[in-house]
């Protein structure tokens, strides 16, 4: 199916696989082009060693970043286009310490520890990953 085709109502398209298949490339090329169709696209990467900005040529971080003057400028193109790079492993940081900070001062050392552990696991970066 060509991406013109796709209904309008399809929201979230995500892009997995192994490290250097081409992820970075297909998502942005992908976003690109709906953009240029006139759909409104947010590219999010979850990816500690994101390219996006590289591959739009901006400074792309933890905020929402319009991409919009910089597409237009390389393509003539006007897009409604934002992207914003996050960091899981940052983001379950802040996600356990938001937790943990108003019961800190009450929990014993060993209690404490073990929370900290719990909200540690892989399963907190995939739920934050969900949340973000």
């Amino acid at each position: 199916m060509l991406l013109s085709q796709w209904p309008p109502t399809t929201k979230f398209l995500m892009f997995t696989g192994k490290g250097g298949v081409g992820k970075t490339t297909v998502s942005c090329a992908t976003a690109l082009s709906l953009a240029t169709q006139g759909r409104k696209v947010l590219l999010v990467s979850t990816d500690p060693a994101s390219n996006v900005a590289q591959v739009f040529g901006q400074s792309i971080g933890s905020e929402i970043t319009a991409l919009d003057e910089s597409v237009a400028r390389e393509t003539g193109v006007k897009v409604r286009l934002d992207a914003i790079e996050i960091d899981p492993n940052m983001e379950a940081e802040k996600y356990r310490e938001s937790i943990l900070a108003p019961v800190r001062h009450l929990l014993p050392p060993e209690v404490l520890r073990e929370s900290e552990e719990t909200l540690s696991g892989s399963c907190t970066v995939e739920v934050i990953q969900q949340v973000c």
